[in-house]
């Protein structure tokens, strides 16, 4: 009974994700993974579908740790059933990369679509639909990072696919579209991409509604190439559009809302309308602050830990140290690799200026190369600090490791000692560690004593 209540829930909160009405989504969808958890337990691998659905729908909503959290609890249990290299463990690593896409990370977002590309390649091979739409995933990251050539590559390859499978007028086709007219608008082909954002638009209105909160993105790409083309009057009328929209569905504090006020903001200044501008680029700023954790680079957290860098089962959950823990899923034992700190290169000079002890994940590498984790972070960066920690770092061939220096038993937070400087500012210490010292700042070296003669 409780197996069929949990399927019929899982089935209308896919619809409703579908329409568009992310909210009733979540709501049927929590519903679902509980009636799962009553009929099979808390580790049965069907309980993947739903929290994969309920994942989504958190993304949607621009809840993007819980998604984030989901999506990992998910591919937990696949790996747990030995399922971690089937068609389901690469529908969660492609979701996970939209995620990231979602939240404004494409760096980290790009390892996971590679993996949703490479697993789904071996089991249905390359000219799958499935593998066409990963591949339009990852050109998305890709164009984002100014990696335009793959990107285009990827994108044509995809669209090719895909037109061929499900037709001309299929809205996995306009997704394509609009990923390859990003590209083609980066490269200067102003035309070509408003024709592809055009037919994309066309597509996704008549197969999904002229309201469906999905084309607002197509809006705001259209957008884009008519503000670059001296058609800002046309971008305006667009981007209110695609404002309404958003709002309507995700609720006026989502940070998409954000990043189209900016986008409207730079077509306002280009009609000469400078206070407007001003206004909504206030208003932008008010909205992302409230977003949780999001950075001044418009990078929001996700709380996930990307399996490729771990060497155990990792989760991130709610610490009591501080926000964002990571926890052991597996039982660790002491000296072994546990995980590799990754992130963005960037120069000190750039590490200085993204400094903010309150939401910073900046690692010194070099003297002149620090690694932000924030940026393509693997999830080591919510690793808190502990005056007693269970991890200690090694840097190998360039490379930040985390190893155990004790055994770590399943549900451990794990911990590292950040070591800042005694000379930089104070940063008090929640730890609980009872050899806590009060504070993550090192103690300043003892003077030495000089000697009597």
């Amino acid at each position: 009974m409780r197996r069929e209540r949990g399927r019929a829930l899982l089935a209308r909160g896919s619809r409703a994700i579908h329409d568009g009405r992310y909210r009733k989504a979540a709501s049927a969808l929590e519903q679902a993974v509980r009636a799962y958890e009553t009929a099979d337990g808390s580790s049965h691998p069907e309980l993947a579908a739903p929290l994969t659905q309920l994942a989504l729908a958190y993304r949607h909503l621009g809840r993007f740790v819980d998604a984030g959290m989901a999506y990992q609890r998910a591919l937990h249990i696949l790996q747990a059933a030995g399922e971690g290299e089937s068609v389901e463990a690469a529908d969660v690593f492609h979701n996970l990369g939209a995620l990231e896409y979602a939240a404004g990370n494409w760096l980290r977002g790009e390892p996971y679509a590679r993996e949703a590309v490479r697993i789904r390649t071996r089991l249905l091979g390359r000219d799958h639909p499935a593998v066409a739409s990963d591949l339009a995933a990852l050109a998305a990251l890709l164009q984002k990072q100014q990696k335009l050539a793959e990107a285009e590559r990827l994108s044509t390859r995809a669209l090719a696919v895909l037109e061929r499978e499900y037709g001309p007028e299929h809205h996995l086709v306009a997704v394509a579209l609009t990923h390859l007219a990003g590209v083609r608008h980066q490269r200067g082909a102003k035309a070509e991409a408003e024709r592809l954002c055009r037919r994309a638009l066309e597509i996704e209105e008549a197969q999904l509604g002229p309201t469906h909160p999905k084309i607002a993105s197509t809006l705001d790409a259209l957008a884009a190439v008519l503000r670059d083309s001296r058609r800002a009057d046309e971008a305006d009328v667009l981007l209110r559009r695609a404002t309404r929209l958003l709002v309507r569905e995700v609720g006026p504090r989502h940070p998409h809302v954000a990043a189209c006020l900016y986008n409207h903001a730079s077509v306002l200044k280009k009609l000469g309308q400078k206070d407007a501008a001003a206004r909504l680029i206030r208003k932008a700023t008010r909205i992302r602050s409230t977003v949780d954790a999001m950075n001044d680079e418009g990078v929001a957290v996700t709380g996930t830990i990307n399996p490729l860098y771990a060497n155990y089962r990792l989760s991130a959950k709610r610490s009591d140290i501080h926000r964002l823990g990571v926890f052991a899923e597996d039982a660790i034992p002491k000296g072994r690799k546990v995980i590799e700190y990754t992130g963005e290169r960037i120069t000190a000079k750039e590490s200085g200026r993204r400094w903010n002890p309150k939401r910073s994940y900046l690692f010194e590498l070099t003297t002149r190369v620090h690694l932000d984790g924030a940026i393509g972070g693997s999830g080591a960066e919510y690793i808190n600090h502990s005056c007693d920690p269970n991890l200690k770092t090694r840097i190998v061939r360039k490379h930040i490791l985390y190893y155990s220096v004790k055994d770590i038993a399943p549900g451990d937070e794990l911990t590292v000692d950040y070591h800042y400087d005694h000379d930089t500012d104070r940063m008090p210490c929640h730890c609980g560690a009872p050899t806590c010292r009060g504070t993550l700042n090192l103690p300043p070296p003892e003077k030495k004593r000089k000697s009597r003669t």
